[in-house]
Parts: C-alpha cells; sequence; structure tokens
C-alpha cells in the first residue's frame, strides 16, 4: 500500500469531480460546516445551523453518488445524469427544512428517521447499479472494490492525518506559534470531509459487468481475512450465543434483555462474513470455507427464537417503543433471509441490501412506522392501568387513590415518562393544565402514583467535588451568579435580569425589571433536576451529602423565551413524603435569549 503523491491527487480529485460533480461539492459543503463547528465562539443558533449542514451533506454524498452509479448502469446521456443530480440536490433542499432543530419532535422522531435514511441510501448506493439483470458476480465483485477502497482510503486518511499532525506539533513547539488544539481537529476534517471522499470516488467502480466472471476475486490478504479471521470469529459468537440458550433451556429462565443486541450483532457480522465468503469456495475448497456457506443459515434461524424471547417479554412488560420495535423489526428480517436462502434456489444476495433497505424504510416512514405503533402502545397500557385503579374516566385521566402493585407502577411510570418525551399526553388531559403539570413528575404526582419510601432521607446536600473544574459556557449569552432560598424579602434586587426560587420551592423562575416594576419572564420545573439528584445521591451512599461533578451539576432548562443552564455549587432539598423542593442553592445561571 503506497500513499498516492500529491500530484497524484490533483489528479484524482479533479477526475472525480468530473463524474460525481455534485457529490464532491456536497462534501466540501460538509466539510466547510464542520470547520465552522470547531471554530470557536458559535452561538446555539449558529452551530444549529452548521450542524443542520452537516447532517444534510451526510445524505448527500451517498444519494448523489448512487444516482450517478444507476445512471451509468442504465447508459443514459450525460444530460440525463445532471438532470438526475440537480433531482436529487432539491431533495436535499427538502431535507434541510425538514431536519429542524426547533421541531418538537427532532430528537425523538426525525433524529432516527434521518438516520434511518442515512442507513438507507447507503444500501441503495450498494444496489444501485444492479436494480436490472446484471448478474450476481458482478454485484459482489462492484461491492468488493466499494468495501477494499473504503477500507483503503480510511487507512490513507488516518495516516495522512498523523503525518500531517506531527508536522504541525513540530513547528508549533519549534517556533513558539501557540496554535490552537482545534487546528488538529480542522486538519482531520478536511481530510475526512475532502481527500476520503475524493479518494474513493476516483476508484469507484467505472464498469458494472465484468467480462471475465471467472477470474479470481481474492488476493491473499482477502483470503485469509475471511478464512482464518471472520469465519472462526462469527463461529466463537455463535457457539457463545448456542452455550447461553443451553443455559436458559436448562435452567428453564427467560433470557436477558441485551441478548437481542448481541444476536442481531452476531448476526449481522456473520452476514457480512457470508457475503464476503460468498465466492470463496470456488478458489478454496477447504472444509471451513464449504461448512460455513453451506450451514450459516440453518444455524442462525434459530439463534432468532432467543431474540424473539427477550424482547417479547420486554414489550409485554413494558410496551412498544422505538428501539423495541428496531429488534422486532430486525428479527423478522432476519426470519425472512434466512428462510430464502434455505428455500431459495437462486441465492440471490441482491436480496440483502435490497430487503434491509425496505425493512428501514418501512421501520421509519411505513404506516405502521415504529413512532405510531410505540405511541399507541404506550397509551394503551396506560390508560389500561389507570382505568383498572380509577384514574380513567371519559377518555381523560384523573388522580385516584387505588393502591397500584408494583408492576403497574413500573408499567404506568415507564409510559407515562415516554409519553412525555414525545408530548403524547396532551389529548389525555381533561382541562388545560399547569405546565409543570405535563412533566413526568408532576402528572405522577397529579395522578397520585407517588409512593412514599419511609427510610428515605429527609435532606439531601448536593456540593461541589472540585471546586476547580471548568465550566462550558459556549453558546449563551450571559452569566449570572445566584443564590436561591425559599425565603423572599420584599425589597427588589438591583440588576436588572435575576433569578428566584418559588415559595414552593419546586421552580426556577426568571425575573426581569422594567421601569422599576418586576416581571416574571418564565418559570422553570425543578423536579428534572430533583430526581437526578436524588438518584446520584443514592447511588452514591446512604449519606445526604454528596459531592457531586460539575456535568452532575448542571442542568439546561429549554423555554419559549429562552434557553438556562444551571450550574449549582451547592444545594439543600428537602424530603416531606414523596414531594422535593429546594430550600436554598449557590451557583451560576447562563442565559440565552430567544
Amino acid at each position: 500500500m503506497q500513499i498516492p503523491s500529491p500530484g497524484f491527487l490533483i489528479s484524482a480529485l479533479f477526475q472525480a469531480f468530473r463524474r460525481f460533480p455534485a457529490a464532491l461539492l456536497i462534501a466540501f459543503l460538509g466539510t466547510i460546516a464542520c470547520i465552522n463547528l470547531l471554530t470557536e465562539g458559535n452561538g446555539i443558533d449558529v452551530e444549529n445551523f452548521y450542524v443542520r449542514n452537516w447532517m444534510v451533506c451526510q445524505l448527500g454524498l451517498p444519494l448523489l453518488a448512487g444516482l450517478v452509479a444507476f445512471a451509468e448502469s442504465k447508459s443514459w446521456t450525460e444530460l440525463r445524469t445532471w438532470l438526475l443530480q440537480i433531482l436529487g440536490v432539491l431533495a436535499l433542499v427538502g431535507c434541510w427544512f425538514w431536519l429542524d432543530p426547533k421541531a418538537e419532535d427532532y430528537y425523538w422522531k426525525i433524529i432516527p428517521q434521518y438516520l434511518a435514511l442515512l442507513a438507507f441510501l447507503h444500501l441503495a448506493v450498494a444496489v444501485a447499479p444492479y436494480l436490472n439483470q446484471l448478474s450476481v458476480r458482478d454485484f459482489w465483485e462492484y461491492n468488493r472494490q466499494l468495501f477494499g477502497n473504503f477500507i483503503v482510503g480510511a487507512a490513507f486518511t488516518l495516516i495522512l492525518f498523523a503525518g500531517l499532525a506531527l508536522a504541525i506539533l513540530a513547528v508549533d513547539n519549534l517556533f513558539d506559534l501557540n496554535l490552537s488544539e482545534r487546528l488538529y481537529g480542522k486538519l482531520f476534517v478536511v481530510l475526512a470531509g475532502i481527500f476520503n471522499p475524493a479518494y474513493f470516488l476516483y476508484h469507484f467502480p467505472k464498469q458494472y459487468q465484468s467480462e471475465n466472471t471467472e477470474s479470481e476475486a481474492y488476493n491473499w490478504v482477502f483470503r485469509n481475512l475471511c478464512k482464518y479471521i471472520l469465519i472462526p470469529i462469527v463461529i466463537l459468537y455463535f457457539l457463545i450465543l448456542y452455550a447461553y440458550g443451553a443455559k436458559i433451556g436448562l435452567q428453564w429462565s427467560l433470557p436477558k434483555g441485551w441478548i437481542s443486541a448481541l444476536v442481531i450483532g452476531f448476526s449481522v457480522a456473520g452476514i457480512f462474513t457470508y457475503l464476503l465468503n460468498f465466492y470463496l469456495e470456488t478458489e478454496d475448497e477447504s472444509l471451513l470455507v464449504k461448512g460455513f456457506k453451506r450451514w450459516f443459515w440453518w444455524v442462525l434461524l434459530p439463534l432468532t427464537a432467543l431474540l424473539f424471547i427477550a424482547i417479547g417479554k420486554r414489550i409485554s412488560d413494558y410496551g412498544v417503543t422505538e428501539e423495541r420495535f428496531l429488534v422486532a423489526a430486525l428479527g423478522v428480517w432476519l426470519v425472512v433471509v434466512s428462510l430464502y436462502f434455505l428455500f431459495s434456489k437462486k441465492d440471490n444476495i441482491k436480496f440483502i441490501p435490497i430487503s434491509l433497505a425496505l425493512f428501514t424504510l418501512l421501520w421509519a416512514f411505513g404506516p405502521l412506522n415504529a413512532f405510531r405503533v410505540s405511541n399507541q402502545s404506550q397509551k394503551g397500557i396506560l390508560t389500561q392501568i389507570l382505568t383498572q385503579n380509577g384514574r380513567f374516566e371519559n377518555g381523560k385521566m384523573k388522580p385516584g387513590t387505588a393502591p397500584l402493585t408494583d408492576p403497574e407502577h413500573e408499567q404506568a411510570s415507564s409510559s407515562l415518562f415516554y409519553l412525555e418525551r414525545r408530548e403524547g399526553l396532551k389529548d389525555l388531559l381533561p382541562i388545560p393544565l399547569d405546565s409543570a403539570l405535563l412533566e413526568y413528575n408532576g402528572l405522577r404526582k397529579w395522578l397520585k402514583l407517588e409512593r412514599f419510601k419511609p427510610d428515605a432521607a429527609h435532606e439531601i446536600h448536593i456540593n461541589t467535588r472540585d471546586s476547580e473544574e471548568p465550566y462550558k459556557i459556549s453558546g449563551y449569552d450571559m452569566a449570572y451568579p445566584i443564590e436561591l432560598n425559599v425565603i423572599h424579602g420584599d425589597e427588589l434586587p438591583q440588576e436588572t435580569v435575576f433569578f428566584k426560587c418559588s415559595e414552593d420551592g419546586k421552580r426556577l423562575e426568571w425575573w426581569q425589571k422594567t421601569d422599576g416594576k418586576a416581571q416574571l419572564v418564565e418559570a422553570f420545573s425543578l423536579e428534572p433536576m430533583f430526581q437526578k439528584w436524588a438518584k446520584l445521591r443514592e447511588a452514591e451512599s446512604s449519606s445526604t451529602y454528596t459531592n457531586l461533578n460539575v456535568l452532575e451539576r448542571t442542568f439546561v432548562f429549554y423555554g419559549k423565551k429562552g434557553n438556562l443552564c444551571w450550574i449549582a455549587d451547592d444545594a439543600e432539598l428537602q424530603i416531606k413524603g414523596y414531594e422535593i423542593t429546594l430550600d436554598n442553592s449557590t451557583g451560576l445561571i447562563l442565559l440565552k435569549t430567544k
């Protein structure tokens, strides 16, 4: 493996640009966005803008490369290829407006859909030139070249980065330039964002149909990788899973929940190895190679039973969520693929990426997508438990006094937490209520779902673990030192902007003076912070005094008028029954107004 010369790199860049102009332009724009993210002094809105641009560019690279490959496989004219790329760019513009960080469902819905779309587009690149009758052998060779080019390009990128970073370090120390450490990050971004895509696209297969289908496809490195590393590792993984299956069978116990992730992870590794090994038996007739290809799907299929038992138990206990829906969907996909290769006479490996791409789209955007199914499942569990315990009537929630069993309490609390994060509770509330009631702990108290722990501490004292820890203040306009307590005097503070604790000790209030009169700008519930600190105290020790690092003492509040970051130096909480209130606290509040 020889590192390319500068002259070759420039020539390769221009040749790749002639063939994939839109894809390389998108890679360049994404690199600019990343470099700006590494620049100091960006506010939250500016960072969101560049993150948004970078995310769109990540979609654009596989989309536009795949469109060119599809057009070339169809022998389209250059004009039609350009028009197809323009349509791809327009689709990316639509994605830019879709990826709105201020959308209410941005984190819990748009981001997962974005990741699913990104996976779909990468799978599309693998099959784009072969949505016709081109041979399976050509399809396999095409993807082998893509994989090899990706590995070599990544290796070159890392080697170049290491060499150039050491050169910059040497110059910086020898000439006392005091260069910013962010320079190294920007160097990596340039290499990963421009050099790596250019190298990959320059070596992108230029022909999609090979004249000699019987030529050797495995060099000694590739053959040894498949035969002596990947196949033995996959066999070891499967032996571990079968041993665990035998263990739970002998003990007659349910499998642990995380076994689903292991089955999926090992299955993906096995399928990847199966694809690399697909034609190896024509060049290597060893028992290991031929046996792996023959028995792989027979070995994989029974393991899906472990997956369905584990995920079925979680769904029966706590209902469907997007993650559980994904695990179940991947389990169904594994069964479908296994049955196809066991009973099909064609063994068309195109079926793997095409079927996985379709499952990905259905999970994220289908009529029965993960978000819709999960929302209905969690609402169904919550309403059933509340109805059985006198807390649901005429389609609305209401407070009740009937005690819940431990399983009911866990299920109801889990569903409340899930729906609160996705704003799925508003249609279940009887009347417009205080905004604090829409939060998870506020609703639990209103419904009287909380359980008092007799042995709970009556006080919690939060202290600084390291007084010299630095604070991260980027993205905010102003910083205000604060001293909060539930006892308020009549005299107004001299500051124009100030913060108080509500009289009930449950809210942080943001006040502003105008013409000598104080007005409440916005109030934020402190319940999430109380619960966070209570859990940290219980995890650390039984003592009421808890020393926390700066991240554990930091909480961010997102409001309509602005965002607040509270960094507490110390705090004292009072516990009365199941209610937690703030007695006093000192610290720092960072403010970003909207």
